[in-house]
């Protein structure tokens, strides 16, 4: 049994309007707030919540108020600064930069220019910045306090007609939109206003793990959030739901974001960084694999080469998602003597996993359960093992083999 984020984008999607779907599915406000409170921009937005009816439908509507005069626009390297010198936690910093270096990657793509030389308009501006961290926060709140494991999206509808942004009117949909959902599953025309902007479309695009419009669940708890525009024959809002599943998710014409399937799980689309160093110390070269972790980074792993004229050295390789690539290789480069990678895509196989806790006499236990029932493999979560035997002076062992005879016992009296 898996918990997964739906998202109906068949009214399309965008930074507000997926703030007001997740605080009415469930995450506190406040908590919301105090957690932007961390980017510390205190002083220059204010999140504005309210309920409104959307064709006769409760939603949620959530709205950054600028506080003070902004810049006219944010360099890609000033969001990146905001967000790494800021007190989020590691895993909302991640996301949020992903979120950020996929509307980098497209407007770098739409300009013709490099991506650090990218500079946002309407991207940069602070109700941006608030709805991309927001996203973040909200999403590391369903994923540790309500057990969320995976979000899947439906098509995403992205309207029509003209918008008028900074580089003046254009066609809807808007360039960047186009770009980051290249090979996405799309609908257009459905109202003739911008449905889908840059900022929705990032947050998808970095964030679910498949679009699907044939999906198998179990509904819990529904969010609404509505946008800025209405429409006379549809409700112009995001619903997204919070759902149970034990059947396998994407229906004809659905899309893996990392992958296909095969007989044993998931086939993911990943890349893989590889360099050699034979000039670096051991320590350095630790906490360089440290860092990559913590910004991304799958799997980080080295092995023992020799280079040319007989030295000794590393070959570091780092796995990732495509979207994070290029903040990895940055970093490579910032904390490894490497003056060139190497960069190949690679197709990983994984068993399907869900994580699950148990109830020792050592207190609570989490487990990750990967494979089918026929293959199925559980191992406790170290670190819960390791604080349950500093609690309870006893080995890491026995709080494991406590853990695994709980779990077989609860799967034979449920199965």
């Amino acid at each position: 049994m898996a918990k997964i984020l739906y998202y109906d984008a068949s009214a399309g999607i965008s930074g507000d309007m997926n703030l007001g779907a997740l605080v009415g599915l469930g995450v506190d406000f406040d908590y919301l707030c105090a957690e932007l409170v961390k980017l510390n921009l205190a002083g220059e937005f204010r999140l504005e919540r309210k309920n409104v009816l959307k064709n006769g439908i409760a939603a949620t509507k959530i709205d950054v108020m600028p506080l003070k005069s902004q810049p006219h626009a944010r360099s890609y390297a000033d969001i990146r600064q905001i967000l790494e010198s800021s007190n989020l936690s590691q895993s909302c910093k991640q996301r949020a930069g992903a979120i950020f270096r996929t509307i980098a990657q497209a407007e770098a793509k739409v300009h013709g220019t490099e991506v650090d030389r990218v500079h946002f308009h309407e991207i940069g501006a602070i109700d941006s910045i608030a709805d991309v961290a927001g996203a973040a926060i909200c999403l590391e709140y369903l994923f540790e306090k309500l057990g969320v494991s995976r979000v899947v999206s439906s098509k995403i509808e992205l309207g029509g007609g003209v918008a008028i942004c900074d580089h003046g009117a254009l066609s809807v949909p808007a360039p960047a939109v186009c770009e980051i959902l290249k090979g996405v599953p799309v609908n257009l025309g459905r109202a003739n206003f911008e449905m889908t902007t840059p900022t929705g479309a990032a947050i998808l695009r970095a964030c679910a793990d498949e679009f699907a419009d044939g999906a198998s669940f179990r509904i819990e708890k529904i969010g609404y959030g509505a946008g800025d525009k209405d429409a006379a024959d549809f409700a112009n809002m995001l619903r997204v739901m919070l759902c149970e599943t034990d059947e396998e998710l994407g229906g004809e014409g659905g899309e893996r974001n990392l992958g296909a399937r095969s007989g044993y799980g998931e086939v993911c689309k990943q890349i893989l960084i590889s360099t050699n160093i034979d000039d670096m110390d051991a320590e350095s070269f630790a906490f360089a694999c440290e860092i990559l972790r913590k910004n991304g980074a799958l799997d980080v792993f080295s092995r023992s080469i020799f280079m040319k004229k007989g030295r000794a050295g590393f070959e570091l390789n780092a796995l990732c998602r495509e979207q994070d690539a290029q903040n990895l290789k940055d970093l490579i480069f910032t904390h490894t003597t490497a003056i060139g990678v190497r960069e190949i895509e690679v197709a990983k196989t994984e068993l399907k996993r869900e994580f699950v806790r148990v109830q020792t006499k050592f207190g609570e236990i989490g487990l990750k359960i990967s494979g089918s029932s026929q293959t199925q493999k559980a191992k406790p979560e170290f670190e819960d093992c390791k604080a349950a035997a500093l609690a309870y002076g006893t080995t890491i062992e026995w709080v494991r083999n406590e853990a695994l005879k709980i779990y077989d016992e609860t799967r034979k009296t449920k199965g």
